[in-house]
């Protein structure tokens, strides 16, 4: 065994709720859960960690992020309409690079503090990916690709390829599984890469198509924005409103164009995405989804894709109470992600879940904290078995009997972290 964790309270991947146990540790998975009486966690494993009163569970996955706009921190003005939103964010693009950097490095600091042991994140150059695996957080990094005339697709996808080669694959496929540098780490430890069309109002069929295509093939995520807004709605409805001024401001051309005369989740899953898609697509992560209407939501029941709510950007943005009840009898994989820090306070999981569960009351709280862990290892691709953990001080007194209990303590307590495991490595500890 690599790792030897005792603690007083283990809520598995299944969420049953175990007492005064020894989670073992090998080879990046939960290989054993054992009772902790009389055993000396020396003998059982060379790195070991007794946490006493504790309660231990599985780690959180964010299932969207945009780290590349962390350095936006608190600088965003709350009350900004989507469209008048989106120039701010796009220029924030521009600053000098150590400025972006910065912000990827103390994202990850705070991602490790929150108990976040695995990461969605969309990237527009890779940026991430080393960041990523020096904090020890697994990750996917999905290369963000746009563009609305269907005749730079294939620009688009040669775009991403150049970023695979310099941050993922070129090192390694010419030197070895070794090779690499601090600028362009070769398969960075924990850190893989996957695809993101950008949204339905900014990329093409063809460039939806090229990328969701080639991750399907690769067997790797795929992630998109849809049905975020009303404007987005209307402008594919019509091709009217906000979001046609937005675009014809940064230089798209739209003559001609009067909509396609459905919504987003109608254009994706209905048409553009169909060919790929399988009885479920749980690595298909659409985000937001916040207007799925009646048609897009008998789609989400055919095709079953992760879909991602990001509870306190949606509420930044004073949206329309988001449809919980719709997408869980859809039978959709619910996850639960930040967005970036544009449009958010932080980056804490427990932060996101109180949220979603006060504005969502009827919905089990179970639900809410399987869709921040176990269903987002689904999304990703990581193993149910994974030993992706995080650890909580159990205030004295508190002696929870069952999941339901242990799940309130956590939420209402908010206890320090005791410590975080990604992929079988120790990656924060305050013991």
């Amino acid at each position: 065994m690599d790792l030897a964790l005792r603690v007083s309270h283990y809520i598995d991947p299944a969420f049953r709720l175990h007492r005064d146990v020894t989670v073992l540790v090998q080879d990046g998975l939960v290989a054993q859960v054992i009772p902790s009486v009389g055993t000396v966690l020396r003998s059982l494993a060379p790195a070991a960690l007794d946490l006493g009163r504790a309660l231990c569970l599985p780690g959180f996955v964010n299932a969207h992020a945009h780290l590349d706009l962390s350095h936006l921190w608190r600088q965003v003005p709350r009350g900004l309409a989507f469209h008048e939103w989106v120039p701010a964010v796009v220029a924030a693009r521009t600053l000098p690079a150590t400025m972006i950097e910065g912000g990827i490095e103390d994202a990850c600091r705070m991602l490790v503090a929150g108990g976040t042991t695995a990461v969605l994140d969309v990237s527009v150059g890779g940026n991430s990916a080393a960041a990523l695996s020096r904090h020890g957080l697994r990750g996917t990094v999905a290369l963000e690709v746009l563009g609305f005339d269907p005749a730079g697709a294939d620009a688009a996808m040669q775009r991403a390829d150049e970023v695979i080669r310099a941050r993922f694959e070129l090192d390694r496929e010419r030197l070895g599984a070794d090779a690499g540098n601090a600028d362009a780490p070769a398969a960075p430890g924990g850190v893989g890469f996957g695809y993101s069309p950008h949204a339905p109002y900014s990329t093409s069929a063809d460039l939806f198509r090229h990328a969701f295509g080639r991750a399907c093939g690769e067997g790797r995520v795929c992630t998109t924005h849809a049905a975020e807004t009303p404007e987005e709605t209307r402008f594919l409805q019509d091709g009217t409103g906000p979001l046609r001024e937005l675009l014809q401001r940064f230089g798209v051309k739209l003559d001609g164009f009067h909509g396609f005369g459905a919504g987003a989740l109608e254009l994706l899953l209905g048409d553009w995405l169909a060919p790929w898609l399988a009885e479920a697509n749980p690595h298909l992560v659409l985000v937001h989804c916040n207007y799925p209407g009646p048609a897009g939501l008998e789609l989400l029941a055919r095709t079953r894709p992760s879909v991602c709510y990001c509870p306190r950007s949606h509420a930044w943005f004073d949206h329309q109470p988001w449809p919980a009840q719709a997408m869980l009898e859809a039978g959709v994989n619910l996850v639960l992600g930040t967005d970036s820090l544009a449009s958010n306070e932080g980056l804490d999981p427990l932060g996101e879940l109180r949220v979603a569960a006060t504005a969502h009351p009827a919905v089990p709280l179970e639900t809410w904290f399987r869709a921040a862990t176990v269903n987002g290892r689904t999304a990703l691709g990581i193993a149910p078995e994974a030993a992706d953990l995080t650890a909580w001080v159990l205030p004295v007194g508190c002696e929870p009997t069952t999941t339901a209990e242990a799940l309130d303590m956590l939420l209402r307590e908010g206890p320090p972290l005791l410590a975080g495991v990604s992929q079988g490595a120790v990656i924060a500890r305050s013991v």
